[in-house]
């Protein structure tokens, strides 16, 4: 009974000063420096071999070919490519404008935008008055979740980064006008509705989660120490209104100007489609990235384990559990809130369906481990963080105080190893990409130092992933390259990833992709071209004589796993997939 009655006090004491005092700046400082250096550590094994991948090429090809090479003639040479997402249009022009075709600029860029990212939640959390293990371990656990790798290795899927810290950026925002002085509500107002700005024309999948963000701006306000009824309504009257303003003005947009092929509506039904969504995310997060965790990590230990990524992952793992122990042992009573740990998991549980929320509109979503699809989970991975935080917490607080501290902290520890060595992993499997692109291009170089104008040249036996990563998987990407390298926008390009045939009067490629064959084709003519890789040879293909000679005799043998194949643990299309 004494031990009930103390835990008891102690808990209601650690509400009463989580309800009226936020984390010390100084503390604060500290905190963020501890995110900083774990995502920094995260980044170094991978960071210089990266490089540029699938649609990048189209969009640099058009940045490197405008007449008007400012800030704002660049925009303008790539907006036609992103009309419902000015933003990543400013983005691409904006990174061009700084370093050109050096690819490090770009991710070194995009490393500090993850930063950022982890910086805006911490003092969103900060600001929401909970404890400092969790304002430390949720955007910790947050920045190295493998479930969205591929944003840190795609720039074209940097503006999903850019889109979160928008959003948290806006949350922040009005976490601050509801305690702010009445003359300084209209300044955070107007910084939040320019956040829910720039989030929405960044990206899509983050706008269902502003849903959340008026309700937590409702709960905030409610248990402030001394609420101010001007500033709620002012606050979350304001904000709402520009969510809906702003998702207006976007679905306007999206229609008008909708490249990436987004179709409102359940094309299978929406059964199907709500039956998809459901057992694909269950899939991936609970079971590739959770059940199967262990394979996961003995797959890398048998197959492609470095010392350089099993540091990165032992560094980055050590100091988020040393850091993360100093903490708990300096605030012993942060563990004895179990009402903010069962929140903790509420919140995610609703962050991690509003996540998907987006993709109940279209189809335009596929359930991967790894590769370029990946990048769906960055929103739902929000809520995957705060469970399994808000799990561990309250686990931990239910064990003696020693106990619980050191679980908590090796529990944390382990999860950023664990996320580190995986996303160094996926990693090297971009770098290899990387370089192969640049041996393909180079040798190409080397065969034929020109090309006549308005060549088409055909990439033959070259495998068009590694991996989850792409090297050239089609026209777009290899056009660009191709486009860059030679200075030369005419030229067209294509990747034979499969079969190669003589037709009567075209060359055919047929590609497999998500089980549907498509073919593409192009006239004989003396500017066709077929380069074979592996041989280091040109080929010129006027007439069907000299494709089926090719064919028949010249062309290589080889075979590539279907693209898009790589998965670790449970594939959405399987029952039971491990690889």
């Amino acid at each position: 009974m004494e031990v009930v009655a103390r835990r008891t006090a102690d808990a209601a004491a650690f509400a009463r000063a989580g309800s009226e005092q936020r984390i010390a700046v100084a503390r604060a400082v500290l905190d963020c420096a501890l995110l900083a250096a774990v995502i920094g550590i995260s980044t170094l094994p991978y960071v210089r071999g990266l490089g540029f991948y699938y649609d990048d090429y189209s969009v640099l090809a058009q940045l490197n070919g405008a007449h008007d090479q400012s800030l704002i003639g660049l925009y303008h040479a790539v907006r036609p490519l992103n009309g419902q997402r000015p933003l990543q249009s400013l983005t691409f022009a904006a990174l061009y404008r700084l370093f050109g075709l050096n690819p490090l600029g770009y991710h070194v860029v995009n490393a500090f935008l993850f930063v950022a990212v982890a910086w805006f939640l911490y003092l969103v959390l900060r600001e929401l008055r909970l404890p400092r293990l969790v304002c430390v371990a949720l955007p910790l656990v947050y920045s190295i979740l493998p479930h969205y790798a591929t944003n840190r290795f795609w720039l074209d899927a940097f503006q999903i980064t850019v889109s979160n810290a928008f959003y948290l950026l806006s949350l922040y925002a009005g976490l601050r006008a509801l305690r702010a002085r009445p003359a300084a509500i209209a300044g955070w107002l107007i910084l939040a509705a320019a956040a829910v700005a720039g989030s929405v024309f960044a990206y899509e999948v983050v706008f269902p989660l502003f849903a959340l963000e008026i309700g937590l701006l409702w709960w905030a306000a409610r248990r402030a120490p001394r609420p101010v009824p001007v500033a709620r309504w002012l606050t979350i009257g304001g904000l709402a209104s520009a969510i809906v303003v702003v998702g207006v003005i976007k679905a306007t947009l999206v229609a008008e100007h909708g490249q990436n092929g987004y179709q409102v509506g359940f094309q299978d039904g929406l059964a199907h489609h709500l039956a998809y969504l459901v057992s694909g995310s269950i899939k991936l997060n609970a079971g590739s990235y959770l059940l199967a965790v262990p394979y996961v990590l003995w797959w890398i230990i048998r197959h492609r384990l470095t010392a350089a990524n099993a540091g990165a992952a032992g560094a980055a793992g050590l100091l988020a559990f040393g850091y993360v122990w100093w903490i708990g042992r300096r605030d012993r009573e942060a563990l004895m809130g179990a009402r903010t740990w069962r929140d903790c998991v509420r919140v995610g549980l609703i962050a991690f369906v509003l996540g998907y929320a987006i993709f109940l509109t279209n189809r335009q979503v596929l359930f991967r481990s790894a590769g370029i699809d990946n990048r769906v989970n960055a929103a739902a991975a929000l809520g995957v963080a705060a469970i399994l935080v808000g799990a561990i917490g309250w686990i931990a607080g239910r064990l003696t105080e020693p106990r619980g501290i050191a679980f908590y902290s090796a529990s944390v520890g382990c999860i950023v190893a664990t996320g580190v060595l995986i996303i160094a992993t996926l990693g090297s499997f971009w770098t290899s990409a990387a370089k192969e692109q640049h041996a393909i291009v180079s040798s190409l170089q080397r065969t034929a130092p020109s090309l006549p104008l308005s060549s088409t040249v055909v990439l033959d036996s070259v495998c068009p992933e590694i991996g989850p990563a792409v090297v050239f998987a089609d026209q777009w990407d290899l056009r660009g390259a191709l486009a860059l390298a030679y200075h030369d926008p005419s030229l067209a390009a294509d990747a034979a990833t499969e079969d190669l045939r003589a037709g009567s009067r075209r060359l055919e490629l047929e590609m497999t992709f998500l089980g549907g064959r498509s073919t593409r084709t192009y006239a004989y003519d003396p500017h066709l071209f077929v380069y074979d890789f592996p041989r280091r040879t040109l080929h010129v293909l006027r007439d069907q004589s000299e494709a089926a000679g090719y064919v028949s005799s010249e062309r290589p043998s080889f075979k590539c796993p279907p693209q898009r194949s790589f998965a670790w643990g449970f594939d959405p299309s399987r029952r039971l997939s491990l690889p």
